[in-house]
C-alpha cells in the first residue's frame, strides 16, 4: 500500500512496473503488432523493402559481343530499401489528488491500485484509438490501419445480419489480405464480434470446429473503447509485418508535491499542490509507430526493365469489415 509520511505521499516501489504491464498487455493494437528495439532518440528510420532482386538462368542471357556462345552475361538486379520515420511522441496525465483523500481510504482499501487501473485504461485507449483509427494522431502521415485499409480499396462490406454473410466477409478480406502477399493472423474488433461469429455458427449449421480457416483465424477483442466498431466492424491482418511500433520511454510515473497545475486550455490556474495539501500523480510515455507495408513477390510485378520487382499499388497487409445493415 502507498504510506504518508510527514504528509508525503510515498509509492510503493513496484507501482511503474505494473502500469508499464498493464498498458502493454492490454493495449491490442501493441499486442498484435511487432516491437521494435527501443529507440535511443527523438527519431528512428524504418527501412522498408521496396525493390526486390530478381535472379535468372545465366543460359538464357545475352552472349557480349565477340565472345563465344558458352561466355554469358550474369543478370544484374538491385535491392532497395525505403525509410519510414518512426517519431517518438508522447502520452501524457496528470491526477491530483487530495492527501486527506489518500489517508482517509487507507484503511479500507489502497487507492494506488485505483489509479494505476484507471491511467492503464486511459493510455491503452489513446494508444488502440490512435493505431487503429488514427484518432488525434501525433504523427505526420499516419492515419491509422482503417484509413489507408480504405485508401487501398481494402473493404468488405457485410449486411450486419447475415452470419452466413459474415463467415464469407472475413472470407474475402482474408483473401484480400492473402493476395497482397501477406499471412492474415488475427482478426481485431469490439465485443459485438462474438455475437456475429455465434450468429455465424447457427446460420451456417455448423460448430466452431467446422467453419474452417475461418474459424481458426485468431479472435481478439479490443475492451480499451478505441476500436469504433461503425468506422470498421472487424480488422483483419497480418499485424505482426504490418504494424510497428517502438518506445523511447516505456513509462515514467512521478508523484508530484508543489506543483501549480493550470488548465491547458485556458492557461488558469486550477490546483496549487503545496497549499492546497494535495499530491499529483504524473505519467508520461513516448512512443512512435508506423504501418509498415514491403514489397513482396506476390503482390509485385516486374518493372518495364525487368530488374526488380515493386509493389502493385493495392496492396496492404490489412483490410476491414463494415457493417452497413442492422446490428447483429
Amino acid at each position: 500500500m502507498s504510506a504518508i509520511t510527514n504528509n508525503h505521499v510515498v509509492l510503493p516501489i513496484q507501482y511503474v512496473r505494473e502500469v508499464i504491464r498493464g498498458v502493454l498487455g492490454r493495449s491490442k493494437a501493441l499486442e498484435l503488432g511487432r516491437r521494435l528495439p527501443d529507440m535511443i532518440g527523438k527519431e528512428m528510420k524504418l527501412n522498408v523493402l521496396k525493390h526486390l532482386p530478381v535472379a535468372g538462368w545465366v543460359k538464357n542471357q545475352t552472349t557480349p559481343s565477340g565472345a563465344p556462345d558458352e561466355i554469358k552475361n550474369k543478370p544484374l538486379s538491385v535491392l532497395a530499401w525505403e525509410g519510414k520515420d518512426v517519431v517518438a511522441e508522447e502520452i501524457a496525465v496528470i491526477i491530483p489528488v487530495s492527501i486527506n483523500t489518500i489517508r482517509d481510504t487507507e484503511n479500507y482499501y489502497d487507492i494506488i491500485p485505483e489509479i494505476t487501473e484507471q491511467v492503464i485504461g486511459a493510455f491503452q485507449e489513446v494508444i488502440d484509438s490512435t493505431l487503429l483509427f488514427g484518432v488525434d494522431s501525433p504523427w505526420t502521415g499516419y492515419n491509422g490501419i482503417v484509413a489507408d485499409a480504405t485508401s487501398a480499396g481494402a473493404v468488405v462490406s457485410w449486411d450486419g445480419t447475415s452470419g452466413k454473410s459474415f463467415y464469407q466477409a472475413i472470407s474475402s478480406a482474408m483473401a484480400y489480405v492473402e493476395t497482397s502477399g501477406f499471412v492474415p493472423d488475427a482478426i481485431l474488433g469490439s465485443p459485438s464480434l462474438l455475437s456475429a461469429f455465434r450468429n455465424s455458427i447457427t446460420d451456417l449449421g455448423v460448430n466452431v470446429a467446422d467453419q474452417g480457416e475461418v474459424g481458426a483465424l485468431p479472435r481478439h477483442i479490443d475492451l480499451t473503447g478505441g476500436f469504433n466498431d461503425s468506422s470498421a466492424f472487424a480488422i483483419v491482418g497480418d499485424f505482426k509485418r504490418g504494424l510497428v511500433y517502438s518506445f523511447r520511454n516505456e513509462m515514467e510515473a512521478r508523484l508530484l508535491e508543489e506543483a501549480t497545475l493550470v488548465d491547458p486550455k485556458t492557461g488558469l490556474t486550477l490546483y496549487n499542490l503545496a497549499q492546497q495539501d494535495m499530491v499529483a500523480f504524473r505519467f508520461i510515455m513516448r512512443m512512435g509507430a508506423a504501418i509498415a507495408n514491403p514489397v513482396n513477390r506476390v503482390s509485385g510485378t516486374l518493372s518495364s526493365d525487368g530488374t526488380y520487382v515493386e509493389k502493385g499499388a493495392s496492396a496492404f497487409p490489412f483490410a476491414i469489415i463494415t457493417k452497413t445493415g442492422a446490428s447483429a
